[in-house]
């Protein structure tokens, strides 16, 4: 599918008048904002679509701005208590999400919620929550008003330079908008986007009332400027995600904090969608199914008790962190972090409603499932949050390493011989006969390298090699003595099996000192002082079989 915008701009005209008479409206200067920081954030300017005229409710869904919103890779809705009221703007987001449906997106689908930014400017009242288009109805959103702390109003964010709640509400929309657009325009060959090619965007028809919002020579949506491969790698669809619990409205602001931190990181964020109050089956059939994709959960709670299912007393902060317990119990990977605010409980952060005080002891008293508590600092548990998902996936590096080691070690086993270079005439029948067994013989022997580089190749060997065979010829027993001893250090080096076999092979030439050579630092001590027979090496051989599940 060829998209010739990047986003769509979905609002109802009477959101642009300014209450103040002057030129510029709130989404003129949303519009405005997102061109110039997406630009900055991207690299090229973006094809924004935005209709500038006023259209009647029965006027049809045709002409450039028809195929404006069917064109656009992002739909940007702003939200007001006018929009869910407008015939035109349902429409718009119907013929978006029929689009999507022909392209094979299903609605509520993963891929449908990534391509929506739900912007809310006004608060909807209660009254008019069933008018919003039943598409974006559970998308959380990105809120551009708050509660005011002196009298408890909801109120709009102010689009002037000086309200720091409006620019970081702004800056977490364009760095979703831009990590989205670097992911649908950049994926690799892998996945299954598939973008078109390069073509111009078709020229509006004069009678329809839009107004140009791009700049002629910006390029197609799915023809953009390749992103720098660090960026662009950066922004690749998570593979590892965090289960953010939703909160109390006291700890929005705190729980965006947490959210924008993990994302600039990479890590998915679940979920995305409001969770449904009307029934505690959905509420639970929700939030497990978000639980089975995360690898940790952070639930932040606070003083207050929070919303709760119709049919049911909980709270949702409670069921989702009973859900994540229940998750933490049935598989040992899964961690969970539950974090309070400092001074919870005290004067300072009164708890005044009895069932969040018995759920905050609850939950200090008695962790469950594993969860690790923390009273601390947001920063704090950033932080922390950080640290588990870095371990886990360390952690799971380490595994998938140590499977593909394995899997390499059943294809060809390496025995690492070692010996002086000056026996290399006695060791000679030995290795001829470990090849012929299908093992491949690795040999240590001097020579003129330095000696930074011989030691270097030595712990590689130490670290990969599946069995060690130590000959005992030419040299004295304190040479035999420190090589048994790095076999030991092998493991300092990074060695992360088990030997399969170690042995000291007392051999040629001929010594009285070394007949009386013994040790328990190895299984196998052979003496052959007359020469080698394969039968030396029997037990050697059969325990590496052995260690890796083979018969002789």
């Amino acid at each position: 599918m060829q998209y010739d915008y990047d986003l769509f701009i979905s609002y109802a005209h009477i959101d642009d008048l300014n209450p103040f008479g002057e030129e510029r409206g709130w989404i003129d200067l949303l519009h405005e904002r997102l061109s110039v920081l997406l630009a900055q954030a991207l690299g090229y300017e973006p094809r924004i679509w935005r209709d500038g005229h006023r259209l009647q409710g029965n006027d049809e869904l045709t002409g450039a701005i028809g195929a404006g919103v069917t064109r656009s890779l992002l739909l940007v809705p702003v939200l007001s208590p006018r929009y869910v009221q407008s015939d035109w703007c349902n429409r718009e987001m119907e013929t978006f999400h029929a689009a999507m449906r022909e392209q094979g997106q299903l609605p509520g689908s993963p891929g449908f919620r990534s391509r929506v930014f739900k912007v809310v400017k006004t608060p909807i009242p209660e009254h008019l929550r069933e008018c919003e288009p039943v598409q974006i109805r559970n998308l959380i959103g990105y809120q551009f008003y708050g509660e005011d702390e002196s009298s408890g109003v909801l109120t709009e964010f102010s689009p002037a330079p000086n309200d720091k709640q409006y620019w970081r509400t702004l800056s977490r929309l364009v760095a979703d908008l831009k990590q989205t657009l670097i992911e649908l325009k950049h994926r690799t060959p892998a996945t299954p986007w598939t973008p078109a090619p390069a073509t111009a965007p078709p020229a509006p028809a004069p009678a329809t009332p839009a107004t140009p919002t791009t700049p002629t020579n910006a390029p197609p949506a799915t023809n953009a400027p390749a992103a720098p491969e660090e960026e662009a790698a950066a922004a690749a669809a998570p593979t590892r995600f965090v289960y953010l619990a939703e909160t109390t409205g006291d700890l929005s602001r705190e729980r965006e904090d947490v959210r924008d931190e993990l994302r600039q990181r990479g890590y998915g964020v679940l979920p995305e969608q409001r969770l449904p109050l009307d029934e505690r089956l959905k509420v639970e059939e929700a939030v497990r199914a978000d639980l089975a994709r995360c690898c940790l959960s952070v639930h932040m709670v606070g003083p207050r008790y929070g919303s709760t299912p119709e049919d049911d007393a909980a709270s949702v902060v409670q069921i989702q962190e009973r859900l994540a317990a229940e998750r933490g119990a049935a598989e040992g990977s899964f961690q969970r972090i539950v974090w309070t605010p400092p001074g919870l409980g005290t004067p300072a952060l009164e708890i005044t409603d009895a069932r969040q005080k018995a759920f905050v002891e609850t939950l200090h008293q008695s962790p469950t499932a594993g969860a690790e508590i923390l009273q601390a600092t947001v920063e704090d548990l950033k932080t922390r949050a950080v640290e588990k998902l870095l371990a886990m996936a360390k952690a799971q590096e380490a595994q998938e390493a140590k499977s593909a080691a394995g899997a390499q070690r059943k294809k060809l086993k390496q025995v690492y011989l070692i010996c002086e270079n000056r026996d290399r005439q006695f060791v000679r029948p030995i290795k001829q006969y470990l090849f012929k067994e299908n093992f491949e013989v690795i040999t240590w022997l001097e020579g003129e390298a330095g000696a930074e580089r011989l030691a270097e190749y030595h712990r590689k060997n130490l670290r990969e090699c599946d069995a060690a065979l130590i000959y005992f010829g030419s040299g004295d027993e304190p040479w035999v003595r420190k090589n048994l001893e790095d076999l030991e250090k092998a493991y300092g080096y990074g060695r992360e099996q088990d030997w399969a076999a170690s042995a000291v092979f007392v051999g040629q030439p001929p010594d009285d000192v070394k007949e009386d050579f013994l040790t328990h630092m190895v299984p196998y001590v052979i003496h052959n002082l007359s020469g080698f027979n394969p039968e030396d090496l029997r037990d050697f051989v059969q325990a590496v079989r052995e260690a890796e599940g083979e018969t002789a």
